[in-house]
């Protein structure tokens, strides 16, 4: 029979930061604001997405979330986790606030625990803007994902100022040299691109999001 310290060391600490209603049980799910609270308020949440206030995406069955704002310090202690996994998240943040979100990744995950990244890939929405360029639905998608949601479309009434409230705008722009660059001033060293639903953190299948995929990069970092 295994004893609580072997048991202790075969069972994986996993963290999901910003996780949204993208998330699994078996780790400890962080996110903050509006949106996360309304993952608590079923009801609610509906009725907002029934009015057009937030996008049908977030009417889904949500993870157990524990509120937290990742621009603190984590309530982990140090050493204490083996994966993190951080998708479409960073770019919501001022690069200085992203380099001291991944700082505090750094402290919380064990000596070689590794930390997952999906960001919006700078290289790739510039390319596709590029190559579809005479097409103004391909514009219009680049700067959707320039910025996070359709900009154009939002007119200033009562509704969308309301509306606006619930978005989460995007603060920075990553291509594969510029996240590596952020990630070794954290102090991270051994930095490897992924591809879509393959690499060292578990879970991937369910994590990684299909339609995120053409135009996401994918990085994985090791204490």
């Amino acid at each position: 029979m295994l004893s609580n310290s072997t048991l202790n060391t075969m069972v994986k600490v996993k963290l999901n930061l910003g996780c949204g209603p993208i998330g699994i049980d078996s780790w400890i799910n962080y996110d903050w604001g509006v949106l996360a609270v309304l993952s608590k308020f079923v009801f609610f949440r509906q009725l907002l997405i029934k009015i057009g206030v937030i996008e049908n995406f977030y009417d889904m069955t949500w993870p157990k979330i524990h509120l937290v704002d990742i621009r603190k310090k984590f309530p982990l202690e140090d050493n204490s986790i083996d994966f993190i996994y951080c998708s479409h998240v960073l770019e919501h943040f001022e690069r200085w606030q992203t380099i001291e979100i991944l700082k505090e990744c750094r402290r919380v995950l064990k000596v070689d625990g590794w930390m997952r990244i999906v960001i919006p890939d700078l290289d790739e929405m510039i390319s596709e803007y590029i190559k579809n360029n005479k097409d103004s639905k391909a514009s219009n998608v680049f700067f959707r994902e320039v910025w996070g949601y359709y900009k154009d479309q939002l007119t200033g009434s009562v509704f969308d100022s309301l509306k606006k409230k619930f978005i989460r705008d995007h603060k920075w722009g990553y291509n594969k040299r510029s996240i590596t660059v952020v990630l070794k001033e954290a102090g991270f060293q051994k930095i490897k691109e992924k591809k879509f639903r393959q690499g060292t953190v578990p879970d991937l299948k369910d994590l990684d999001i299909q339609l995120l995929q053409k135009m996401s990069l994918y990085i994985e970092a090791q204490k």
